[in-house]
Formats: structure tokens, sequence, C-alpha cells
């Protein structure tokens, strides 16, 4: 079991005004393919998106996503961070986290569930057969 990131990160709302909240990244091997990331606004109520794990990793290297999603790597103040953009309609909000923390968690949950075997094991009769019930 990959136990779940907890990070202080930062809301850019101008390039001097950031907000701090807490975040929570959570990792489960029945859902490889994703990581749940929990934010935690002060004053406000919890709010889950769902990030492909692929997606996540990709933005260490090089800007990725389109839509709803994008992830980039960057240097702020100094020191590499990982920016994250959500867009929902037609709002969007950035957050900066620590690059280095993300991607040390990250390759944990890689040991757990290697690369490319995000689907052994799953059992694609039953999924073809009930398509519409939560596996």
């Amino acid at each position: 079991m990959v136990a779940p990131l907890s990070l202080r990160i930062f809301q850019i709302v101008w390039d001097s005004y950031r907000i701090p909240l807490r975040v929570e990244f959570r990792f489960d091997r029945d859902d490889p393919l994703v990581v749940s990331v929990t934010f935690q606004p002060e004053g406000g109520p919890p709010v889950t998106w769902w990030i492909g794990r692929d997606l996540l990793h990709d933005g260490l290297l090089a800007p990725t996503g389109i839509g709803d999603v994008r992830v980039w790597s960057t240097i702020s103040k100094d020191r590499p961070v990982l920016r994250l953009r959500l867009e929902r309609c037609g709002r969007r909000v950035l957050f900066e986290l620590d690059l280095h923390r993300v991607e040390d968690w990250l390759f944990e949950t890689y040991d757990l569930v290697p690369p490319g075997e995000e689907l052994t094991g799953l059992d694609w009769d039953e999924l073809v057969a009930n398509p519409l019930e939560d596996h």
C-alpha cells in the first residue's frame, strides 16, 4: 500500500497572491489508472478530482494535458515546482505543488503497480458482460 501524500500547496491567483491550502493524493491499486486528489480549502468543503496517473507523471517531464487537466513543471522562486491547472465550466484554477514530493510519491505507486501493468488481472469477460455495473 502507498500511504496518502498530504501537502500544503498554493492556489495561484496572481503572481504575487497565493492562497495556501491542503491537498491529499491517494492511490488505489484496485483503480491504478488514476490518482485521487482531494483539495481541502480552509472554510470550504473538500473537492476531489481524479487525474490520470500517466498524465501526472508526464507532467513531471514536459507540459501535458488538454481540456480539464493540465500539468507541467517549472521553476518558481528558484525551486522546481509542479503546476496543476484544472478547468470546469469555463472556470480555471491554478495550483503550485512541491515537485519532488509529488515525484517521490508517484514513483512509490509504480513500485506497487508498475507502468503498463495497470490492466493486468482485469476480468475483461465480466466487464464486457456487465458494462454498467460498478467494478
